[in-house]
């Protein structure tokens, strides 16, 4: 019996001798590190934070300062893991949910962000997170929760062109256009060098739509810097033909043709613009180029006999628009609805 005894203290001793000769090597590494962080010797600090808590998991201090650093370093996964591991340690400790709230969130861990928002503002419900809330209810696509958390971070921090940009994206999203249009102009505001706020809220203008202000925020876009391709000249394009500027509209769409030549579409779109401004002979060029590429394309070969009709040809044209509908039998409906019009 005494011997038994002698050895479970033996080896109840040597356990403690071992806890405590890791906390010693911890604590040792844990003050070269800071050396390390004071000499901003980057690296090596951050390794020596490893060793201190490789040493003894259960060490709060260095699980902190390797937390901080790694903040401070930018190094935000081994941040989260250091908080992460004293989050563990310490489950109720309310200093490791706001930063780990903001580290998941840097992470791009928008779910795991949101839960250490809710356990910050259960214990400080006078300091929600409001703005890390928002955004990371956005990039999970819970559009309604993003704007009412957007909208009571931006009573505080009312020159965030993110934030406006996000609420403003958000409507965009539930396809609520006009309440879209005041945010995005918000963050236009808020970053003057941002061409992408202004191209987006150029396009919500013209999906509401609202063509002449479209073109307005084309312009600026353009002023700050928007690339001017292809897809670009055409969306202008198409917001000149809605007002019924030709002229305009032609000149937009050619510079587009000019970009993409090989496209059918944007020559189609030419040829129709031309069509509408009266330019008949440049649209019917247009469309028999079309028709060069693809000879069943029945459209392009009815609108040519209607260019011919325009241009008093008239029997020239019926016969092109009869051989048309005789290919697609569909368009007869488009042939009663010009007569209709009276074109």
């Amino acid at each position: 019996m005494k011997s038994w005894y002698v050895v479970t203290l033996l080896l109840l001793s040597g356990s403690f001798s071992a806890t405590s000769q890791n906390r010693d090597s911890s604590n040792s590494f844990l003050q070269k590190a800071t050396i390390a962080k004071q000499e901003r010797r980057i690296q090596l600090a951050m390794n020596l934070f490893e060793q201190a808590v490789k040493w003894d998991t259960t060490n709060i201090d260095a699980l902190k300062a390797m937390g901080e650093y790694g903040i401070e370093s930018r190094n935000y996964r081994q941040a989260v893991d250091a908080y992460t591991r004293w989050n563990r340690l310490d489950p109720n400790n309310e200093s490791t949910f706001q930063q780990l709230a903001t580290l998941y969130f840097n992470l791009g861990r928008h779910q795991d962000a949101l839960s250490f928002t809710e356990k910050w503002e259960k214990l400080h419900k006078d300091k929600p997170m409001h703005y890390i809330a928002g955004m990371s209810n956005y990039y999970l696509e819970n559009y309604p929760q993003a704007i009412n958390r957007l909208l009571y971070a931006a009573e505080t921090d009312t020159s965030n062109a993110v934030l406006y940009y996000t609420i403003g994206r958000s409507y965009l999203e539930m396809e609520r256009y006009k309440q879209a249009i005041p945010y995005y102009q918000k963050a236009a505001n808020a970053d003057q060098k941002n061409a992408r706020y202004v191209f987006e809220m150029a396009m919500v203008y013209y999906a509401i739509p609202d063509d002449k202000n479209a073109i307005a925020m084309f312009e600026l876009a353009a002023q700050r810097g928007w690339v001017q391709n292809a897809d670009y000249f055409e969306s202008v394009a198409y917001c000149y033909m809605n007002i019924g500027n030709f002229a305009k509209s032609t000149e937009y769409l050619q510079k587009s043709l000019d970009k993409r030549p090989s496209s059918i579409s944007i020559r189609y779109a030419l040829a129709e613009s031309q069509y509408k401004g009266g330019q008949y002979q440049d649209a019917i060029d247009n469309w028999d180029q079309i028709l060069q590429v693809d000879n069943k394309n029945a459209r392009s070969l009815y609108m040519i006999g209607m260019c011919y009709q325009k241009m008093g040809q008239k029997d020239k044209g019926m016969a092109l628009c009869d051989k048309a509908i005789e290919m697609d039998p569909s368009l007869n409906s488009l042939k009663q609805k010009k007569m209709d019009m009276g074109m």
